[in-house]
């Protein structure tokens, strides 16, 4: 195959999905439906599969496999945490990746978060996959809490030359060429073996590892890019309300919807969806996800315009 898109879920007893309550089976599946299916309809001729160690049960399976979704199996037997860890079942993207890259031929791959929905193709991130790892960068002063512990943890393993600033990487899309991703992951082995021999287990998912691989891959001159030209993570709730007008004016081509999205805006998309057999028109699926007007307010930007043209 030339190009790969996949998604990875697992689920394992006892095992922690994040912060929050754990939603239930079927909220992830709506999800991975909504991602898997938007991303094959807007990338017809990539292969784009589900890594999972629990396939969907119906009527999810049908749904992906009617849209050309392929199922693959891959257990969870790598880069494994105690399952009380904060965000434990997230570490199993790092394992799917590990299984991909060792059990399927491709030129490119990437992995996408299954809370996400693709408007756009990827014909332009395939472009750049030759030439770097791409990873989306979260916009985090170094100051920030969870950017900080990621810069903490790393100089924790690597004491000699401490302090460390490292950038903090988001999992929600990883991608590169065959060769870059294998490179990478070398160095995603390698740091997570010396965070568990230094008897670090980190809180922040398969975040941390990924920051402290790319900071490494930099180091030894393998780039790394952000990916936030193809993917940006909008964050719809009420308490904190995190958007841009990116996804219309120079849009990203997959919109990632955390959090609360995953039971409200991807609910309404997959109900369209399977409806319809077909996804709404970009313009509705902005409605639904409350995104703002990508112009100014009118009767504001007036007033400011005619304040400027007075005199003094």
């Amino acid at each position: 195959m030339k190009n790969l898109i996949f998604g990875a879920f697992a689920t394992l007893e006892g095992y922690r999905e994040g912060d929050a309550a754990n939603l239930g089976r079927a909220v992830y599946d709506r999800c991975t439906v909504v991602a898997l299916c938007s991303a094959k309809a807007q990338n017809p001729t990539c292969t784009v599969a589900l890594v999972t160690n629990a396939p969907p049960p119906q009527p999810y399976l049908g749904q992906l496999t009617a849209a050309g979704v392929e199922i693959w199996d891959c257990p969870f037997d790598t880069f494994r945490v105690p399952a009380d860890t904060n965000w434990a079942l997230a570490y199993y993207k790092l394992c799917a990746m590990d299984w991909v890259l060792t059990h399927r031929d491709f030129a490119r791959a990437a992995m996408v978060d299954l809370d996400t929905y693709s408007q756009y193709p990827l014909d332009d991130l395939w472009r750049e996959a030759d030439e770097a790892v791409l990873l989306y960068q979260v916009p985090h002063a170094a100051s920030q809490g969870m950017a900080q512990a990621i810069s903490q943890m790393y100089d924790a393993v690597t004491p000699q030359v401490a302090p460390h600033t490292l950038t903090h990487f988001g999992g929600e899309l990883v991608a590169g060429s065959k060769a870059r991703l294998q490179a990478f992951l070398q160095q995603c082995r390698a740091y997570f073996a010396a965070l568990q021999q230094a008897g670090i287990t980190p809180k922040e998912g398969d975040e941390a590892i990924w920051c402290g691989a790319a900071y490494r891959s930099l180091q030894e001159g393998q780039p790394v890019r952000a990916a936030n030209a193809y993917i940006f993570r909008y964050w719809l709730g009420g308490r904190f309300y995190f958007v841009s007008t990116n996804y219309v004016l120079d849009p990203v081509c997959i919109l990632h919807l955390p959090g609360a999205a995953k039971d409200r805006q991807l609910k309404l998309i997959y109900r369209r969806y399977t409806k319809n057999g077909s996804f709404p028109p970009p313009a509705k699926v902005h409605r639904l996800c409350c995104l703002p007007a990508a112009h100014p307010p009118l009767l504001a930007t007036l007033w400011v315009r005619l304040q400027a043209k007075l005199p003094g």
